[in-house]
């Protein structure tokens, strides 16, 4: 399956990639977080938690009153990505160290404030994992609507970023988490979707109480 989402992806890896091998990855995390704000601080802050289980979670309860097939898809993509980086994060690459491992002690790094900052298990990312995830799921049900796929690539980047902002991951995390998600979701949404025909419709509660 192709699509405006899929090839902007493309492409941004081989971009992000030229950078991860071409610079250090601590000074490449300082020019992308190089412009701060308080109001940014707010900002990211909160919208990290679409990379949340529990955002996840809603979503899929959302979609299950659009359509049964796409939720029950997305659910099981969240469950086996997050499960394989999960997997990765705590043993092969469990020694890796999250950003602010290294900049809690730089007296250049501002701190915000009632932000609980964590510095084991970096790679892959999680967040980027799960939002990859949801927005991935998403551009494959509304793949005819064009506008919406850009909207869900330009989505899945800003959330994902916002853990490089918060310091919680690297650049590297945050492509790694991504591919996870993508391929995860790209598998279980062909091999699903033919299995699933008969969910091909929204939950309808009103009508099951009414007759």
């Amino acid at each position: 399956m192709t699509s405006i989402y899929i090839n902007s992806l493309r492409i941004l890896w081989v971009i992000c990639a030229g950078f991860i091998l071409l610079e250090d990855k601590l000074e490449l995390h300082k020019k992308l977080t190089a412009i701060r704000s308080p109001f940014m601080d707010h900002l990211m802050v909160w919208f990290t938690h679409v990379g949340d289980g529990l955002f996840m979670c809603l979503a899929c309860i959302v979609f299950l009153f659009i359509r049964i097939k796409t939720a029950i898809i997305l659910m099981v993509s969240f469950l086996v990505a997050s499960g394989i980086t999960q997997l990765l994060k705590h043993t092969i690459f469990s020694e890796y160290k999250r950003p602010y491992f290294y900049l809690k002690n730089d007296d250049s790094f501002r701190v915000i404030s009632d932000f609980t900052y964590h510095t084991e298990h970096s790679f892959p990312s999680g967040h980027a994992t799960t939002c990859f995830v949801l927005f991935t799921i998403l551009s494959f049900h509304y793949q005819k609507k064009y506008l919406l796929q850009i909207a869900f690539i330009i989505a899945a980047i800003f959330f994902a970023y916002t853990r490089v902002y918060l310091s919680q991951h690297f650049l590297q995390d945050i492509v790694a988490g991504s591919v996870i998600g993508v391929i995860v979701s790209l598998f279980f949404w062909d091999f699903l979707n033919p299995k699933l025909t008969k969910w091909d419709k929204p939950l309808k509660i009103l009508d099951k109480v009414t007759k």
